[in-house]
């Protein structure tokens, strides 16, 4: 019998520079998200299951659920989108529109074990709501780019869908459910010859036909909405298409458009999405990078109903394909070690350079000098400080210089250079 592991599959332990690479890429992302003028917003790590539940689909498939001592069932979040739905469906539907939200936190799906996803992984991402305008889905895009070029994956693609086209479509068709299920079954898979074979069964017209074979070709950058124009049949197809191409519009205002690439064909979260709905890859990972979409009728499960659009970016794949491009950036080390007794004048002084920004570690073994030269260079911290006869002795590369209390700062700030 094999040996229980440490810990669960599919969680994991960060430490040291891992740890420290994915805080410095959070803090970086946020600050990006407020920049764009979205605030804050913290939900909790579990809640009651049944509100989890209403965003349906095959993430409240995969919720882990639990029973509290009082006998209630909760759920550890699936995503994060799903709470900040309830928030303002319940609590924030008076305030001024639109709302800008941004987060960052843990979020827990089961998966099977050999499907080599994570249980446990970290999302950060965006909310925009009470606007259903082209603009507002652009701004998520241009977000989202924005946030992969400040993780420095200059090597990435955006495949931007429209749900509202394929649906459009269906309603046309008035498929049976076994047939619609037949149908998004072979245009998720692009198979053009099941779906040629599917439409020669169905009692549908030509140009009906020629719109659902054509599905599985509409997916490029060049003349897509051009195609995809040609075999619209209806006026939710028509606006869908007018959509993406007033959307392309602001992307070509932002400078973003080459990054996006269409696919029509896109019916993945049909069940959560009602617009545009978009995924990133990037070279490195299999799976996506950061997904996002428009879901008009998700808040309105919770209270009252408001439009709204979204992007979550997966930190640990973000993390994983900096790796393997040799993009990762680099660990922060402290600027120094000091030794120094428990005195006023030292300890102001290490006080004073940590308020300039320096990381300062104070020695609290008591190691001689040596020891202490052996623990900088293990550690790959630069330079040692020993105070002694009122100033502090530097010790860096070889070589060392005297500093007097009055000089300190100075000192201080041309490490920080």
């Amino acid at each position: 019998m094999q040996p229980k592991p440490l810990i669960p599959h599919g969680v994991g332990d960060l430490f040291f520079g891992f740890a420290d690479k994915k805080r410095q890429l959070q803090r970086r992302f946020m600050n990006l998200f407020r920049s764009w003028g979205y605030s804050d917003v913290i939900p909790p790590e579990f809640e009651y299951a049944e509100f989890l539940e209403r965003a349906g689909g095959h993430i409240s498939a995969e919720m882990y659920r639990f029973f509290d001592p009082e006998g209630q069932l909760l759920a550890l979040r699936p995503d994060i989108t799903t709470q900040i739905a309830r928030i303002v469906g319940t609590r924030l539907y008076d305030q001024p529109m639109p709302l800008r939200f941004c987060y960052v936190g843990e979020v827990f799906r089961y998966s099977r074990l050999g499907s080599g996803r994570q249980r446990e992984f970290t999302q950060t991402g965006v909310e925009l709501i009470g606007s259903s305008t082209p603009e507002a889905d652009a701004e998520i895009l241009a977000i989202a780019v924005s946030a992969l070029q400040e993780a420095n994956l200059e090597d990435f693609r955006i495949t931007l869908g429209q749900m509202a086209f394929f649906r459009g479509l269906l309603a046309d068709l008035s498929l049976s459910p076994e047939q619609e299920r037949e149908v998004k079954s072979a245009v998720d898979r692009k198979n053009f010859y099941d779906l040629e074979a599917i439409a020669e069964k169905l009692d549908i017209s030509v140009a009906q036909r020629e719109a659902l074979i054509a599905i599985p070709g509409l997916h490029g950058s060049d003349g897509v909405l051009d195609r995809a124009e040609a075999v619209v049949l209806n006026e939710p197809m028509e606006d869908a298409v007018r959509n993406l191409r007033e959307i392309e519009k602001v992307l070509d205002a932002y400078g973003l458009k080459d990054r996006i690439s269409l696919d029509l064909g896109e019916v993945r979260g049909m069940e959560y999405y009602t617009g545009i709905t978009f995924e990133a890859f990037t070279r490195g990972v299999g799976e996506p990078v950061a997904a996002g979409g428009r879901y008009d009728d998700l808040i309105g499960r919770f209270g009252r109903d408001f439009p709204a659009v979204g992007v979550a970016l997966n930190m640990d794949a973000i993390l994983l394909a900096q790796e393997r491009q040799g993009k990762v950036p680099a660990v922060r080390l402290p600027h120094v070690v000091v030794s120094a007794p428990a005195e006023l004048e030292p300890f102001r002084l290490v006080q004073e350079a940590r308020h300039r920004g320096a990381q300062v570690e104070v020695d609290v073994i008591g190691r001689g000098e040596g020891d202490l030269l052996r623990y900088a260079r293990e550690k790959r911290i630069p330079r040692v400080a020993i105070w002694r006869d009122g100033a502090f002795r530097i010790l860096e590369g070889g070589a060392e210089h005297r500093v007097r209390p009055e000089e300190w700062i100075q000192e201080v700030e041309s490490w920080l250079r």
